[in-house]
């Protein structure tokens, strides 16, 4: 991915420039001007992500400085390296918030990065998610020899903590002032540059069951692929120097990844995941491909919550959720509702104690949530604005009258920072708080049993998710804390089996079966799974039917959360998925909320998940809100 020269070696290359310019012709036996320097600031020797990025795409550097701050909206954070940026402390990557990374690992078959060995041991001893890129080579040899070539070296293991394995495909680079191949194609046709793609995302994905990350550029794709679309069942790593992005190539109606600039706080290329941190170990523990996201919910009014997938069908979401624990659809529970473009969420919004859909915004200055009190397409029933578009989002019943609102965390100190409101109609803030550790993911759900929804947080961290949750919506300790779930599982709450008290649940996308759905009625600890079943299938089809056994839970999806029941984010699994692009991956989503699962992929929140699918922010979920329409009709929901 392109990188700074240093301020030297800009200079050189300037001054180089100049007498050129100056001399019509170099003396007989003069040294040619300097080759353009790498990131290192030393003799370019091989391409990285972002390498052969045209110099009006490439961010220069007054816009590097300025987008050094991840973008709003996307709390989920992580690098791209090389052996460019030489040797890398991975405990201070970790300790200034990293999440994830790419490595490069390897370039057609002629070269393996001399740092990959090092930047593997040292990003997984810290914790953070290891992802190994190949930069491809169109012009060297096919795409299954190139394939073969990378995964012989990349050691990827489908352990739940490595990411799919990754493809740069991009322009030519220059090497001894000249393109390594003929720009901007490699030289290839339309349909060898594809059939290159083809064999190569198929041989890994026979070799490791994983769809491939796809690290490209519209303005590279569109061209050289001539708009070909067969790739949306892999994940989009983006690259785009601006402040939002604003095209995505012929395929994907989302991305998963996004590199946002070349330079910042941390080593390497900036990026941002489009979800929660559910999300993105969704993503880890089932790299198959996008999947739906999950979410849960009282769909009946019986009180107890089961589960649904929600799932990008063109412009909008395809909802498919169950009355039952075990895997049963309901057909009079399948329809589409909600702009795909915006996260799916769930609460009870006019306290009928059914919960219906929603979807929050995550763009512009506010978050603009468009909630449904059917199971219907059509306009929102409700519209209204509340949280600063950098906050989480979450929705839940705060006061206990029955209602979901929304509520905002800024997780931007050392402790969530929680704002919520009890209206619909011009929302403010009317209870603000400090709870629960800024690392953590917060959640929210009502855990005595007393109808009002209090905050949580949720560990991702370790063997298992560790929960903390308080019954007061006030500063103060934790009062209860206890482990639930895999680590490699997505999270969620709900209450199960109508007793009033949300519990933990995980969700498991790793295995061949499909979604497993994993959930406990207690809180005291331990992790016995009291009920288990399977909704939702795996691989690479983006809106699995729900006619397998959808277990009913509340999470969001890793890319795609659930929706937000407690919390607009979801920390569910499907939140991880990148829809056609990791932007189930997330969108932006909320953190999990006891409810719901993520939907968009904000944080895990075990119920809900209200992240906005291309930017999830962790956020807990569900919140019901009152019937006042603050405006009742809008933009699409």
């Amino acid at each position: 991915m392109n990188r700074h020269r240093t301020a030297a070696a800009r200079r050189a290359v300037l001054v180089a420039a100049g007498l050129f310019l100056a001399l019509t012709a170099l003396p007989a036996g003069a040294a040619p001007p300097p080759d353009p320097l790498g990131p290192d600031g030393k003799p370019i020797t091989d391409g990285w992500a972002g390498a052969g990025t045209p110099a009006e795409l490439a961010a220069p550097p007054a816009a590097a400085r300025v987008m050094a701050a991840a973008p709003g909206g996307y709390p989920v954070t992580g690098i791209d390296v090389s052996h460019h940026q030489g040797t890398i402390n991975w405990e201070k990557v970790a300790d200034k918030g990293a999440k994830f990374v790419y490595a490069k690992v390897t370039e057609g078959v002629h070269y393996v990065d001399a740092s990959f060995k090092d930047n593997y041991s040292g990003a997984r001893k810290n914790g953070i998610l290891f992802g190994a890129y190949h930069f491809a080579r169109p012009d060297k040899t096919n795409g299954r020899t190139q394939a073969d070539f990378f995964l012989d070296r990349a050691q990827y293991r489908n352990d739940g903590r490595s990411l799919p394995p990754m493809l740069d495909i991009e322009w030519p680079y220059k090497l001894g002032g000249k393109l390594v191949a003929p720009g901007p194609c490699w030289g290839k046709s339309k349909s060898e540059l594809v059939r290159f793609i083809r064999d190569f995302t198929q041989r890994v994905r026979e070799r490791t069951g994983s769809a491939t990350m796809i690290y490209t550029n519209p303005n590279w794709w569109n061209p050289c692929t001539g708009k070909n679309a067969d790739f949306g069942d892999h994940y989009l790593f983006i690259s785009s120097y601006t402040d939002k992005v604003r095209g995505l190539p012929a395929g994907w109606d989302r991305w998963t990844l996004w590199q946002y600039a070349n330079h910042g706080k941390l080593p390497g290329d900036q990026n941002v995941f489009n979800g929660n941190l559910a999300d993105l170990a969704s993503l880890a523990a089932n790299p198959a491909g996008p999947l739906p996201r999950p979410v849960v919910g009282d769909w009946d009014g019986n009180g107890t919550m089961t589960p649904g997938l929600v799932s990008a069908e063109g412009e909008t979401w395809r909802w498919r959720l169950s009355n039952t624990l075990d895997g049963t659809p309901d057909p009079a529970l399948d329809f589409t509702y909600g702009d795909a473009e915006k996260t799916p969420i769930v609460g009870d919004w006019d306290g009928n104690g059914t919960y219906t859909p929603g979807t929050v915004d995550a763009e512009g200055k506010r978050r603009d949530y468009y909630l449904a009190n059917g199971f219907r397409s059509g306009p929102a029933d409700i519209h209204t604005g509340f949280g600063d578009i950098e906050d989480i989002p979450v929705v839940g019943d705060w006061d206990g009258n029955g209602t979901f609102t929304p509520g905002a965390v800024d997780s931007s100190g050392k402790l969530h920072e929680w704002k919520l409101t009890n209206t619909f109609a011009k929302p403010v803030t009317e209870v603000e708080f400090e709870y629960g550790d800024a690392a953590k993911t917060p959640i929210v759900g009502d855990w005595d049993g007393n109808r009002t929804f209090t905050p949580g947080t949720v560990d991702m961290d370790g063997e298992r998710h560790d929960y903390y949750l308080s019954n007061v919506n006030a500063a103060g300790p934790t009062q209860v804390r206890l482990g639930f779930g895999a680590v490699y599982t997505v999270p969620l709450v709900g209450d199960w089996n109508g007793d009033k008290v949300f519990t933990p649940g995980a969700i498991d996308a790793s295995g061949d079966a499909g979604l497993v759905w994993q959930l406990t009625n207690s809180l005291t600890g331990g992790s016995t799974v009291e009920v288990s079943f399977t909704y939702g299938s795996t691989g690479s089809t983006s809106v699995p039917a729900p006619a397998a056994n959808p277990a009913p839970s509340a999470a969001p999806s890793p890319s795609t959360a659930p929706s937000p029941s407690a919390s607009p984010s979801g920390a569910v699994a499907a939140g991880a998925r990148p829809s056609a692009s990791p932007s189930r991956t997330p969108a932006a989503a909320p953190s999990p909320s006891p409810n719901r699962t993520p939907a968009a992929a904000p944080s895990p929140s075990p119920s809900r998940a209200a992240a906005v699918g291309a930017s999830p922010t962790p956020r807990p979920a569900p919140s019901a809100s009152h019937a006042h329409p603050a405006t009742r009709t809008a933009p699409r929901p």
